[in-house]
């Protein structure tokens, strides 16, 4: 699905002023589904950092993307290493994360579907809390760019996570409230908590 142009940027055509409209692209669920290598492509170069090393498409159904997570220029410079995540789609939507490589701590994952015995095999990342409101969470209609967006600035979060000891931006809970919902604590998310409600 192509929207609206979001943005402009100079061009060489000769017949106009100079400048040319891109065009911003929200691949949805069929989008992904019907076409899994143009949305390799989309993520590859739409987004910073991204490499779709794998594409699977399961008997099942769905799509598999594995990918590797290049750092941000700051962040090679303080030596932090690409990462690697997995991205699975499911035909009826459900989508999931998980880091690839080698074992170590994670803050926000999702402890093994196996059992305890099995730490975080096969747990997804955590990236949003299920109860959050709309505003702090996915969904399809915000394209699976920004859900590869999550997962890329996530992983990166993670490593930050084990070199300070502590979550670089305002933490997410994880257990439900004992009462209403979780205080929303930073001036900035409570400043966009209410731009979001207006």
């Amino acid at each position: 699905m192509v929207n609206k142009p979001a943005a402009q940027q100079p061009s060489d055509d000769p017949r106009g002023d100079g400048v040319r409209e891109l065009e911003r692209v929200i691949l949805s669920l069929n989008d992904v589904l019907e076409d899994p290598t143009r949305t390799r492509r989309v993520l590859q170069h739409e987004l910073y950092g991204i490499a779709v090393d794998r594409v699977l498409e399961p008997r099942s159904g769905g799509v598999v993307l594995d990918m590797t997570c290049v750092p941000l220029p700051e962040l090679a410079v303080a030596r932090y290493n690409s990462e690697r995540a997995r991205v699975s789609i499911r035909p009826d939507g459900a989508i999931y994360s998980f880091p690839l490589g080698p074992d170590r701590t994670w803050h926000h994952r999702y402890p093994s579907p196996l059992g305890k015995q099995f730490g975080h095999l096969g747990g997804e990342l955590c990236l949003w809390y299920p109860k959050d409101p709309r505003w702090l969470r996915w969904e399809w209609d915000d394209g699976v760019e920004q859900y590869v967006t999550r997962v890329y600035r996530h992983v990166f979060y993670e490593e930050y996570y084990r070199r300070e000891g502590h979550w670089p931006v305002e933490d997410a809970p994880h257990d439900d409230p004992v009462a209403g919902e979780h205080p929303i604590r930073s001036a900035f998310m409570c400043k966009e908590e209410h731009r979001w409600a207006s």
